[in-house]
């Protein structure tokens, strides 16, 4: 801009005292004057960018929100309990789980779990079931699959083995659903002779509506007998999902729990005790990762 302005000024302006005459008046005037603005046409400002000193800095990519990688090299403990106050008089009870995980560099996962834990309070005391198993599971960003082995405790039926397979699809943190199948082995309550049979399915879909917040919903069935529904969300107060993480959950839903012992009619008191609670309830639960 400053060239163009300058060779305008030098092709208008009228000679002064100062400015040397061209030699003659002949056609190489014009030629001298043409030249003189074409060399301030040539002159141009400096490139600002050779001075812009501006250091532009590209933060780390954000993971998905829907498919995040898995955890690795870390061990995850996760607690979530459903307490409730019966609708039948002078009842209460609850259903749990709580697990310990670790997720190895490879893609795999060892840990222990007892899930679920149903206790329930009523006129004959207090009952309670639950299983307690190994797990172990082959994990990538996307599927896993996991088999549970271990042992079925109830105060007022029978124990027996626990064999639970389990799949989970999408990511951990992200959009998944995850399914829970699980089966004993155990002396049969009529016959008394050992028999494998369902005892209990459990279901969770994850929805995230947020980087650090999800929906979920929560269901299970047993034949036990237990079973539980609810609503809720899922946030994460610290961390990034790795090592340092808190995760907290709340929902509202229903849950029931009947813990009874089988009847014998022959005898004199043809049925054992009992327990039984059923209402709504408002669950919590907390999940650390170090």
């Amino acid at each position: 801009m400053i060239g163009w302005l300058l060779g305008l000024t030098l092709l208008l302006a009228p000679p002064s005292r100062g400015w040397p005459a061209p030699a003659s008046s002949g056609p190489s005037a014009p030629s001298a004057r043409w030249g003189e603005l074409a060399s301030a046409l040539s002159m141009r400002a400096p490139d600002g960018s050779l001075w812009d000193t501006t250091i532009v800095r590209f933060g780390p990519q954000m993971p998905s929100l829907m498919a995040p990688p898995r955890p690795r090299d870390l061990t995850r403990v996760e607690m979530t309990w459903r307490p409730f106050l019966g609708f039948v008089g002078n009842s209460w009870g609850t259903i749990g789980e709580a697990r310990i995980e670790h997720y190895f560099g490879k893609p795999f996962m060892l840990g222990f779990e007892m899930s679920p834990v149903a206790i329930a309070s009523s006129g004959d005391g207090l009952g309670a079931s639950t299983h307690a198993r190994v797990i172990g599971a082959f994990v990538t960003d996307y599927v896993t699959l996991g088999l549970g082995v271990g042992t079925r405790l109830q105060r007022f039926g029978s124990n027996g083995l626990s064999l639970a397979p389990s799949l989970r699809l999408g990511s951990l943190d992200g959009l998944n659903l995850e399914l829970t199948y699980t089966h004993t082995i155990a002396r049969n309550k009529y016959s008394g002779k050992p028999t494998t049979g369902f005892s209990n399915a459990l279901a969770k879909l994850q929805v995230p509506v947020a980087r650090r917040v999800a929906l979920q919903l929560d269901a299970g069935l047993s034949l036990d007998a237990w079973a539980f529904v609810t609503l809720g969300l899922r946030h994460r107060l610290f961390g990034d999902g790795g090592r340092g993480s808190w995760f907290i959950t709340g929902a509202f839903g229903l849950a029931m729990v009947v813990d009874k012992s089988s009847c014998d009619y022959n005898a004199t008191v043809p049925c054992g005790g009992s327990a039984t609670s059923y209402g709504p309830t408002v669950s919590a639960g907390l999940e650390y990762r170090f």
